[in-house]
């Protein structure tokens, strides 16, 4: 069951800052698009989106769109930001991941995976020994993402106890 906590819980994306993934050796994200960076339903990139990936490669960090969907809608939408991705990942399994690290070729320690989800982005971060940031879905309004919400509440108090605890060690 720890494999479902996350290391940090955020509101958004945008409260992820490079000095916080510097304090922890992180040279590259990988994002998940859908629910974390725009809605499923935002064919284009919102216009807050590319500064903030600016800011993050500026500080050094690489950054990857690690998709579960498909190349249709991950290209289309990454072309638009300038950002490189990986379209069916096949988050949690750990091959997807071995493979987003090879290509921005870190090891998985150096690396943050940034998500809306607990059995796909977070699982899988925590399987491969990245540090898991999960975020706030940006589609919470929707039934059954709203129910999956509900089923992943408890490990996301417990990622909220986790990072305040690290908060008064660090």
């Amino acid at each position: 069951m720890s494999k479902l906590i996350p290391d940090y819980v955020f509101d958004s994306i945008y409260d992820i800052t490079p000095a916080l993934l510097e304090q922890h050796g992180i040279r590259g994200v990988l994002i998940d698009l859908d629910g974390t960076m725009a809605s499923h339903k935002a064919a284009l990139p919102p216009d807050t989106l590319a500064p903030f990936v600016r800011t993050l490669r500026e500080a050094g960090v690489q950054v990857l769109v690690f998709s579960n969907n498909r190349e249709r809608r991950v290209g289309k939408f990454c072309e638009a930001l300038g950002a490189e991705y990986i379209c069916r990942a096949t988050k949690p399994l750990s091959f997807g991941f071995r493979r987003a690290a090879k290509l921005l070729g870190l090891p998985l320690s150096q690396i943050a995976v940034v998500g809306d989800q607990i059995f796909t982005d977070v699982l899988g971060g925590n399987c491969v020994g990245a540090l898991t940031c999960y975020v706030q879905t940006l589609d919470r309004h929707y039934f059954w993402v709203n129910v999956r919400y509900q089923i992943e509440r408890g490990f996301i108090e417990r990622g909220k106890r986790r990072m305040e605890a690290r908060g008064r060690h660090e």
